[in-house]
């Protein structure tokens, strides 16, 4: 019998996370031992149709009707030819995600993260977070972060940068990275 655990993998079956997960402790256990979980990368028009419709849809259910704040949520940014999708996949469902999008003066920001409910203790938007700054390497990296994730980003590497603003009507207050900051304490 196949069922759906409360982290939302498939039990039964023998399938699971591809890492140990100890829900006691409300953290990513692969993160200890080293092991990350698969981080998917794309742009939008290289989306399959149903990793598209995933991402929107946990962005939409995430950042807008969990958030209590109507507004449209995809926009131009998505489909700019330099914007970069991250998630990380439960088969081929997005259960975490963000995006990068480049500032006038080409730098990197992250910005859109989010996690499904049920999987946001296991780490997985650390994981995401993780890969960009390890591919980023020694270069400087931005990120709008909402006022509760301030400390997840500072845990980073991220140092706010200026004053609160509102994004899309989104309160968000700018993080920056500096090069000289090592990727992994």
């Amino acid at each position: 019998m196949t069922t759906r655990s409360r982290t939302g993998w498939r039990t039964g079956t023998g399938e699971g996370p591809p890492w140990p997960v100890d829900l006691r402790e409300g953290v990513l256990v692969g993160d200890v031992l080293g092991i990350s979980p698969q981080v998917c990368r794309a742009p939008w028009s290289r989306l399959a149709p149903q990793v598209a419709h995933g991402l929107a849809r946990l962005r939409v259910d995430v950042l807008v009707a969990e958030a209590g704040r109507p507004r449209p949520e995809l926009d131009d940014d998505d489909l700019a030819p330099a914007t970069e999708h991250l998630w990380v996949p439960d088969g081929e469902v997005p259960v975490a995600c963000l995006r990068i999008v480049r500032d006038a003066a080409g730098t990197p920001v992250i910005d859109r993260a989010c996690a499904r409910p049920d999987v946001r203790r296991l780490g997985l938007v650390s994981a995401l977070v993780t890969d960009v700054v390890a591919r980023r390497g020694a270069g400087r990296i931005r990120a709008l972060a909402m006022p509760g994730c301030v400390a997840f980003f500072a845990r980073h590497g991220f140092e706010v940068c200026g004053p609160r603003a509102d994004v899309a009507g989104v309160p968000v207050i700018p993080m920056l990275r500096h090069p000289e900051v090592p990727w992994r304490d």
